[in-house]
């Protein structure tokens, strides 16, 4: 429980949400409404306005304010065989919502149901098909429904996403013996995606020798059946060796990506970042942060999150600290400059850990009231052990403030415990 961070949302809003989904299904009934104006008693009145809400947000709220599978499913169906929503089979989020809240009340089978009416909506696509498939709750599912599809939505893009299927699922052989049956039995010879799928199948199963080959073969010019390798091919294979700790085909792949002429991304960079990281050369790390803004190379969580860890793995919590303010300050490259890069849970818990052991209170606290702000609890030994310094040092106001706070935000089950360490600190 020490090791993770403490998160309260915010409760739903079932009012709110009952009254969408009691709107959308009036909408979407093939019912009409009851015509008030037929009335003897009935005046005339000023014509509402019209909403200018999004009919998918207002979709979304019923869902998510939805407790019974089966309105959720027809919520989504009359909407789909409705003109109310232009281009509703689209919307990727909104079907994820509708499959996962499915699953999870335990109807897989009405998620599937509602991923086939999706697919039945649109002209076939593959693009439609491959995010079908992405959302279906099981592998088997994913592969009737890629089987059944017209030939129009087979594609190497629809069939990397059945690739993917499989392999969130864990099946590895039916992986590989889909990717070797598939210009045969499906009619749709793999690209450069599904060999993308299957590099990383086999380094996830560990058989990077094997991926390492079929990188090489891939890169062969002379074996046509092979597509050219990207940037991906070549991350997914340096991960690998970064996994296993072999330094030699780390470097030897570095320098093929070199010499290939493709360029790094921020993947890249992040498996060097770890690298550096492991070897306890994490200042070396950082200086790659240098070579990415130069390269225009925009750094993510993970980039920061390697080298705060890093750091502090090797006891240096004055340079992780800087990295994490670095990290904070770091304006992102999608049109919101505004926003810094954020961190991890995990960051803010190795770094506020190392801080309090290294005594570094002002930083520690900065640390934890920037938790306090985002409505998380830090680890509880953490932060008894800052309490007990700020005492040690005469800031017992401020040692109490981190404890009243504390006592607002834990709850539940992990009540009982922050009041064992209260009942522990020194005043």
């Amino acid at each position: 429980m020490a090791s993770l961070l403490l998160r309260r949302h915010r409760a739903a809003q079932p009012s709110a949400a009952a009254a969408a989904s009691t709107r959308l299904l009036r909408a979407f009934s093939a019912l009409p409404d009851v015509d008030p104006s037929s009335s003897p008693a009935a005046t005339p009145t000023r014509a509402a306005p019209t909403s200018a809400r999004d009919p998918v947000l207002d979709l979304q709220l019923a869902i998510r304010g939805e407790a019974d599978p089966g309105r959720i499913h027809s919520l989504v169906a009359s909407a789909l065989s409705s003109d109310g929503i232009p281009r509703l089979h689209t919307s990727r989020q909104l079907f994820s919502l509708a499959t996962s809240r499915l699953t999870r009340l335990r109807r897989p089978d009405l998620a599937a149901s509602l991923l086939h009416k999706l697919l039945a909506s649109a002209p076939p696509s593959p693009g439609l098909l491959a995010r079908a498939l992405s959302l279906f709750p099981g592998p088997d599912d994913a592969l009737r429904a890629f089987s059944s599809s017209p030939p129009a939505a087979r594609s190497d893009v629809s069939l990397s996403a059945l690739l993917s299927a499989l392999l969130r699922a864990g099946r590895l052989d039916d992986l590989k013996s889909t990717f070797a049956s598939a210009e045969s039995s499906l009619g749709v010879a793999p690209d450069r995606a599904s060999h993308n799928v299957l590099l990383h199948a086999l380094v996830k199963n560990s058989e990077v020798a094997a991926a390492r080959k079929l990188l090489d073969e891939m890169a062969n010019k002379k074996l046509k059946h092979r597509p050219a390798p990207d940037i991906i091919s070549y991350n997914t294979i340096l991960a690998g060796y970064s996994a296993q700790d072999d330094d030699e085909g780390f470097e030897k792949l570095l320098k093929e990506i070199s010499t290939s002429k493709l360029e790094p991304n921020v993947v890249t960079y992040n498996c060097r970042i770890q690298w550096f990281a492991k070897k306890g050369e994490t200042a070396k790390g950082e200086e790659l942060l240098d070579v990415m803004e130069s390269k225009e190379v925009a750094p993510n969580y993970l980039t920061y999150n390697a080298l705060v860890q890093g750091y502090c793995n090797e006891g240096k919590v004055g340079p992780a600290m800087r990295v994490f303010k670095r990290m904070k300050v770091m304006k992102r490259r999608e049109g919101r400059s505004d926003l810094g890069v954020s961190a991890h849970s995990q960051t803010y818990v190795v770094l506020f850990r190392s801080l309090v052991e290294k005594e570094k209170l002002d930083d520690a606290l900065w640390i934890c009231k920037s938790c306090f702000a985002m409505k998380a609890a830090p680890p509880f030994e953490a932060v008894k052990g800052l309490v007990e310094g700020l005492v040690k040092g005469g800031r017992s106001t401020e040692a109490k403030d981190v404890v009243a706070k504390m006592d607002l935000l834990v709850k539940g089950d992990a009540k009982l415990a922050w009041d064992k360490v209260v009942g522990e600190l020194p005043f």
